[in-house]
């Protein structure tokens, strides 16, 4: 397999990936729902939502790495910027859930939950809460709208963008409630901003990954 095939693979199975990992935690999502549990989850389902989350912000770094790399020369300034804020939001929300799975779970087995309030991965005032919301209200955003001039192309593509361009305005309302203190606005735009919207746009990437027009050995950006 040549550079350039390798490239678009490695997206296209992070696209995948990323994809299977959003359907999981939708699916935990509607279990929650129908059972009558209340968010922020109780065990075990907080452990599987960390893990979940976890793998998928980790996913999105390989997968716009493939979305920078398969875009023409002439455009990969803002897949480049998109991808730099995409990894700022890998560090923040990581940090996050990490420390959820780690400090916080282990903490009242420990006797030590001195202070713990400002650590929880859901709760607020939290400081760990508003670093993912850092993450996913911010750097998120400017991710996704980043990406919205690099696919101004054909008809798909310009659907790509437009989901991009739903998500990022989304994700932006999400930290714009938490800047004004609504935890029900972040409710009501979690489902759209954090989990269809990315789902359907890396379902779509997946896709574009595989037409010829959007192969890098078609696109110039990289040096045979």
């Amino acid at each position: 397999m040549d550079k350039r095939a390798a490239i678009a693979s490695t997206g296209r199975k992070a696209g995948v990936g990323y994809v299977a990992l959003s359907l999981g935690y939708l699916v935990m999502l509607v279990v929650m729902t129908v059972q009558g549990i209340p968010f922020p989850p109780p065990q075990p389902y907080a452990t599987i939502f960390h893990l979940i989350i976890l793998l998928a912000t980790l996913v999105m770094v390989p997968l716009w790495c493939g979305i920078h790399l398969a875009t023409q020369a002439g455009k990969q300034v803002f897949t480049l910027i998109s991808l730099m804020f995409v990894g700022m939001l890998a560090v923040v929300v990581c940090a996050n859930r990490f420390v959820a799975l780690t400090m916080v779970r282990q903490s009242a087995g420990l006797g030590r939950t001195a202070g713990l309030e400002w650590f929880q991965p859901y709760g607020w005032p939290s400081l760990m809460f508003t670093f993912e919301m850092l993450g996913f209200g911010v750097f998120f955003s400017l991710a996704c709208l980043f990406l919205i001039p690099a696919f101004r192309g054909n008809r798909f593509e310009r659907r790509i963008a437009a989901t991009f361009a739903i998500t990022g305005v989304a994700s932006l309302v999400g930290a714009v409630g938490l800047f004004v203190n609504s935890t029900a606005l972040m409710g009501a735009i979690a489902p759209l901003a954090w989990g269809l919207g990315p789902a359907v746009a890396a379902a779509l990437i997946t896709v574009w990954l595989r037409s010829p027009t959007a192969s890098p050995s078609h696109r110039g950006s990289i040096a045979a």
